[in-house]
């Protein structure tokens, strides 16, 4: 009997010690779970912290390095692959882009960016100019149509007109449609399965694009839906992983890579300084222009001359290099851009809770606004976006008449008897009650013309929508009006041959021989050669382990100040940027 039970006992005591063998088995397994688990907690905190720190780097030193575009549109050297922290390694290295030895725990950060000029084969390390895109809130129906159609591509879904009414309608602040249907643009939204109220206001981001009718993910992301601007894989192999793609080689970026809601400038120069506002009192005029053209009276009582009686532009925003696209007392868009073919465009382009510049009128602006001008032409349902009156007649009279109150024609504007729009249009003929009125500025005047004078008293809320011919692409170049594509070849290929200095107003296009004087007149009043806004896409990556975090801030310039206006994680998008030398990566400059 002793014996059974000892035999008993044995297999018991076995079990015992295997069921605690597996107990610590699996706490053992937990403990390192945990501890794996707070690790890659710590490292996703460490790669956050990087990208922020990114971030906080750019704010710091863009009010020093923004007048230079070499500093912070490419510059691998000062923004790629800086070291955040390191372990074990001097604390000299840390700020720089130097390379330890494999293995070593480093965090670091870059700031990348798509460069619109490739064939989606390179990244760009540095910021993205916000004016180097098509503001949405101020675009006309003809520039819209310019991308849209782009995007659209050949793919039969898309209506580009139907597409860019139901744009217009989302944002200006009447009930009218421009649906060739006739169907009304409310009705369209309150009867969705999950219905919800057209906005009737301005855009606060691109994405919102996404509730108005007819746009679809596919046009506003294309085949990047990373965002990344580069071709990968799995978007040139037709459906078999998503996105879809036509595998022709090429990347379609939809429409977000060219649409922006955050660029306005304000009325201060390249040196912070307020803008001289040529409509004002003779002798405050006077006092200021003696200072930018020293030894030069002639000039300086040309410019007093040309420029008393004409009051303000005719537009809100009209300001130097800044602001055709303003608005009038009705909210309505004043001659933003159009198609470089010359499409008609829409009257309602910009309305007053849209993207509206803030200047205030000149004097010969307020009389016009405030007297009978004519009410405005009301587009009703059904009709065409495009069959609107062209930008050129918007530009006479915002209430779509196309001529003056003393019946002059808007075409000469600038260089007859008209108001002046643009402080470029002082180094054309003058024409006055008593004859031509020859002027004794040439180009070499330009620059400082264009840099500290304006047409609109600055207001403080900047003129929306202007192009940065320094930084846009040629697809949002060919939505300025009055430029050729040869032209806008041009401009591309020009301005990557010049410096910083050369860069810092618009007129290196007249200097540089890219555009004659009358074209440039025409069109200076809808660019500018700056951005005030930008985006950084600050990555915070662990090189050991390879985990990223992906952060995108909007700033705006306030003065010497990089004030945030936008922030969100891209993270989950995935950083599908090149950044590390593993990655073999593509990067101009190295």
């Amino acid at each position: 009997m002793t014996n059974r039970r000892k035999a008993v006992i044995l297999p018991v005591v076995l079990a015992v010690l295997l069921l605690l063998g597996l107990l610590a088995g699996m706490l053992a397994f937990r403990v390192n779970a945990d501890l794996a688990s707070t690790q890659a907690v710590s490292m996703r905190i460490q790669t956050r912290l990087a990208a922020e720190a990114g971030i906080d780097f750019v704010k710091g030193i863009l009010p020093v390095i923004r007048s230079d575009m070499d500093l912070w549109y490419d510059n691998p050297k000062e923004l790629h692959r800086i070291i955040v922290w390191a372990d074990g390694v001097d604390s000299r290295t840390w700020g720089t882009n130097e390379e330890l030895d494999e293995g070593a725990i480093a965090y670091r950060f870059s700031i990348v960016a798509d460069d619109l000029t490739d064939d989606e084969e390179f990244i760009r390390i540095g910021l993205t100019d916000e004016s180097s895109k098509l503001n949405l809130n101020t675009a006309t129906a003809a520039q819209l149509m310019i991308l849209v159609s782009a995007a659209a591509g050949d793919d039969s879904e898309f209506d580009a007109e139907e597409i860019v009414g139901a744009i217009l309608d989302w944002r200006d602040s009447d009930n009218n449609s421009r649906s060739q249907t006739g169907e009304s643009e409310a009705l369209y939204y309150r009867d969705l399965d999950r219905p919800y109220q057209i906005k009737n206001g301005p855009f606060d981001t691109v994405e919102e694009l996404l509730l108005v009718k007819g746009v679809t993910g596919q046009l506003l992301y294309g085949e990047d839906f990373d965002r990344n601007g580069l071709l990968g894989l799995h978007e040139d192999d037709g459906d078999l992983t998503f996105p879809p793609d036509n595998e022709d080689g090429r990347l379609n970026k939809g429409l977000y890579a060219y649409l922006t809601v955050w660029s306005a400038e304000t009325q201060t120069s390249n040196d912070n300084r307020p803008r001289i506002y040529l409509f004002d009192e003779e002798s405050v005029v006077s006092a200021a222009l003696e200072i930018e053209f020293p030894d030069e009276p002639t000039v300086v009582n040309y410019i007093v001359s040309a420029t008393r009686g004409q009051g303000g532009s005719r537009g809100a925003g009209n300001a130097n290099n800044a602001g055709n696209g303003g608005s009038n007392n009705t909210g309505e868009a004043g001659s933003a851009d159009g198609s470089n073919d010359g499409s008609p465009t829409d009257p309602d382009s910009a309305e007053n809770d849209g993207g509206n510049p803030r200047g205030k009128l000149g004097p010969q602006q307020q009389v016009r606004e405030e007297g009978e001008t004519g009410e405005e032409e009301e587009v009703e349902p059904g009709d065409d976006p495009n069959a609107q009156p062209s930008d050129d007649t918007l530009v006479g009279d915002e209430t779509g008449d196309s001529e003056g109150e003393e019946g002059q024609e808007t075409d000469d504007a600038q260089g007859g008897l008209g108001p002046i729009e643009t402080p470029a249009a002082l180094l054309l003929q003058r024409e006055t009650d008593t004859g031509a009125l020859l002027s004794p500025m040439g180009v070499e005047h330009l620059a400082i013309l264009m840099d500290r004078t304006t047409m609109v008293q600055n207001s403080g809320s900047g003129v929306p929508g202007l192009i940065n011919v320094n930084t846009a692409s040629a697809l949002v170049l060919r939505c300025i009006n009055g430029l050729t594509d040869e032209q806008v070849k041009g401009i591309v290929e020009t301005r990557g041959s010049l410096g910083a200095e050369d860069l810092s107003t618009t007129a290196w296009l007249v200097t540089e021989e890219v555009l004659d004087l009358e074209t440039y007149v025409n069109i200076a009043p809808r660019i500018t050669a700056r951005g005030q806004q930008f985006t950084i896409d600050s990555l915070g990556y662990a090189d050991h382990v390879g985990m990223v975090t992906r952060l995108q801030v909007v700033v705006d310039m306030v003065g010497p100040i990089a004030q945030t206006i936008y922030y969100r994680d891209l993270t989950k998008l995935g950083a599908q940027y090149p950044i590390r030398e593993d990655d073999k990566e593509k990067v101009r400059g190295r």
